[in-house]
């Protein structure tokens, strides 16, 4: 468990061997007085790509008169002070060099918001256990310190029912798969119903590390200390959550063309490229 520390065919070769400045009409909103209107080009051919509900549109436009680009300044560099490590921030280092890193990445299935299995790597090893936590409270859990141990935490949650539990395991013994049948932990359900405190319970058939048993308790016992905060926050999630489909829902975005307006720039530092440019805009106007 230690941590694993398509180029526009319609467009004339020519354009295709400079560069291409792209303009697009600035969309945020700005005070009345600061407002300014986007530049007028003319415009010089128009392509058109049609995506069904909105287009791309492709605009050669004339090349205006461009701003001189300051040559750049360089300035010295600025000297910076040799930081000394002061007795109190060698002591923490050394602390955080010490301490037990462990990387936990978590696939876990709620069942009707009462019970959690979870899966997990621990080396070689495939650690399952049943949990009577809904592991939903957990799901923004990216870090945790425990005492000499620091645990990196990816925690990816799907929500089932025990209906759905009971056809899985009827699947499997169709299939003739009973080594992979799980059984139902109903006295988590017991115990979490006597007393509100975590309980979980290894059904690996492996044997697990003394490290992952390690890891399985801290994390109830961050969901014991925090329950209320952890429940809390997790309702706030979900509230915001829907209110952000109904808002979707009720103002749906509407599609939007896209213009894009470009032009070619002949480069004053690389005469190779234009004359090659010259000899084929004359090539394509003959034709």
């Amino acid at each position: 468990m230690k941590p694993a520390t398509k180029p526009l065919s319609f467009l004339p070769l020519a354009l295709a061997m400079v560069g291409l400045i792209f303009f697009k009409a600035n969309t945020h909103a700005e005070p009345a007085e600061t407002k300014q209107e986007p530049p007028q080009f003319r415009v010089l051919d128009s392509q058109e790509v049609d995506l069904g509900s909105r287009s791309i549109i492709y605009n050669r436009v004339e090349t205006p008169v461009l701003k001189p680009q300051p040559a750049p300044i360089e300035e010295p560099p600025t000297p910076v002070a040799e930081h000394v490590p002061t007795a109190e921030e060698l002591a923490e280092m050394r602390r955080w060099e010490e301490m037990n890193y462990v990387s936990l990445f978590l696939s876990c299935t709620v069942y009707d918001n009462q019970l959690t299995e979870v899966r997990f790597r621990d080396g070689e090893t495939d650690v399952v256990f049943w949990s009577n936590v809904n592991f939903n409270y957990l799901s923004q859990l990216f870090d945790l310190q425990i005492k000499d141990t620091y645990y990196s935490i990816f925690v990816a949650v799907g929500d089932s029912t025990r209906e759905d539990f009971d056809q899985q395991n009827a699947e499997l013994h169709r299939m003739n798969r009973p080594d992979m049948v799980s059984t139902w932990p109903t006295d988590l359900l017991e115990t979490n119903a006597a007393a509100p405190s975590s309980t979980w319970r290894i059904t690996s058939p492996q044997s697990v590390s003394a490290e992952a048993q390690n890891a399985i308790e801290d994390l109830h016992n961050h969901f014991d200390a925090n329950r209320d905060a952890l429940i809390t926050q997790h309702a706030e999630r979900e509230a915001a959550r829907i209110a952000h489909e109904q808002w979707l829902k009720d103002n749906p975005p509407q599609p939007k063309d896209t213009v894009i307006q470009f032009f070619p720039i002949q480069s004053d530092h690389s005469p190779t490229e234009a004359r090659t440019l010259d000899s084929a805009l004359s090539t394509s106007r003959e034709q």
